[in-house]
């Protein structure tokens, strides 16, 4: 039996959108004329959600049989979620459970060993798919879904974060689970950019261009020149088979710029290796030299103005729709800060795709506020 999973078709007598009227509207639906549904377990606390999570994915990895598949469905509602579960779930995978997974964003090819098949979804605050949600059919029928209540941060940051709130339930009713999971499939169908694990994968564009923000320094003398970081990135670009655009930061700042007076290099959209080692950019030549030699194609841009602003504009001017920036960026020291050499959503353009590292090397995407807030 069919039913609609969108929080935005329940609302309460206020007409907003309602966990308690879906619920209501459920037992409705899917009871027919049998008994009311059974099985259910509100849960409002993060901690019980997290705890119901850890029994289903033990439940499912721990089953054995020859006779069914191991399947689970789960919703981690963006990339970020399913990086942070990385151990987690490559186990799964291992221990033979197929994992379906749903949430927006795409992967990075280094994660397909945590899931069978991604489902990118479009941005959604209330649809049942872009949750916290987790179901199996075997060795016990159980399913759980948090739905996320603090819209203002949907989606981002950690459980224990400040007014991070989620209203949910587990529910072990047949009646429930078969008709989401049934939802859970059609969404996988229509999916444009369902991706599996068992298929081809397609390598992006030759034209794919990566930019990184760095500095002219020594290696390890500043967050953006430390080995993790660089290796990070040219990980990126070796798995997406993107050429790489090495953005020097540190070429303009307030007070200076480089080169002898009357240099036109500013005013190129980018420069090669040789030229920028003719206007002593010693370590950014030694970086990019570093890239050419495992066959990733670079060039180098050094600004004439200061500030993220100028950045984005020049990535927009060569085409580079990913940006990679070091995560001290997130909350740079005071002389940066008044460059304007700081993240800032609302300057981030709609096209542009922002991934952060932070100093273990690993990657998070940024999600835009301003294009999520039209999105809703």
């Amino acid at each position: 039996m069919k039913f609609n999973w969108n929080l935005e078709s329940h609302t309460d007598s206020n007409g907003s959108p309602s966990i308690e009227t879906l619920l209501s509207n459920m037992d409705i639906s899917l009871k027919g004329s049998a008994l009311p549904i059974e099985g259910f377990r509100f849960l409002k606390s993060t901690k019980e959600m997290l705890g119901i999570t850890r029994e289903i994915e033990n439940e499912i990895k721990n089953y054995s049989s020859s006779n069914s598949a191991k399947e689970l469905y789960v919703g981690f509602q963006n990339v970020d979620k399913l990086y942070f579960e990385k151990k987690r779930y490559e186990t799964l995978i291992n221990s033979g459970v197929t994992v379906h997974a749903f949430g927006t964003g795409t992967p990075l090819d280094s994660f397909q060993k945590t899931y069978t098949t991604w489902s990118d979804l479009e941005f959604s605050k209330t649809k049942v798919e872009n949750q916290w949600l987790l179901a199996i059919t075997e060795p016990s029928p159980i399913a759980f879904i948090g739905w996320e209540i603090s819209t203002d941060i949907f989606g981002l940051g950690k459980l224990s974060d400040p007014g991070k709130m989620f209203e949910g339930f587990a529910t072990s009713d047949e009646r429930v689970i078969i008709p989401l999971i049934d939802h859970l499939k059609e969404i996988q169908i229509s999916s444009s950019n369902n991706m599996s694990n068992q298929a081809t994968n397609t390598s992006l564009d030759a034209d794919n261009k990566i930019m990184v923000i760095t500095h002219d320094k020594a290696e390890n003398s500043h967050p953006t020149t430390s080995q993790l970081f660089k290796t990070a990135y040219e990980k990126l670009c070796l798995e997406s088979g993107s050429s790489a655009v090495i953005y020097d930061i540190s070429a303009s700042t307030l007070f200076t710029k480089p080169g002898p007076p009357g240099s036109d290099y500013l005013n190129n959209s980018s420069i090669n290796i040789e030229q920028s080692k003719l206007m002593g950019r010693k370590h950014i030549s030694q970086f990019a030299s570093s890239l050419e030699e495992k066959g990733i194609s670079t060039q180098i841009i050094l600004p004439d103005k200061t500030g993220f602003r100028h950045m984005y504009e020049r990535a927009t001017q060569i085409d580079a729709q990913t940006i990679v920036i070091q995560d001290y960026y997130s909350s740079p020291n005071l002389l940066d800060r008044i460059a304007g050499n700081s993240i800032n959503f609302d300057d981030i353009p709609y096209n542009c795709n922002v991934l952060t590292i932070n100093e273990y090397g690993e990657v998070k995407t940024l999600q835009n506020n301003k294009a999520i807030k039209d999105i809703a």
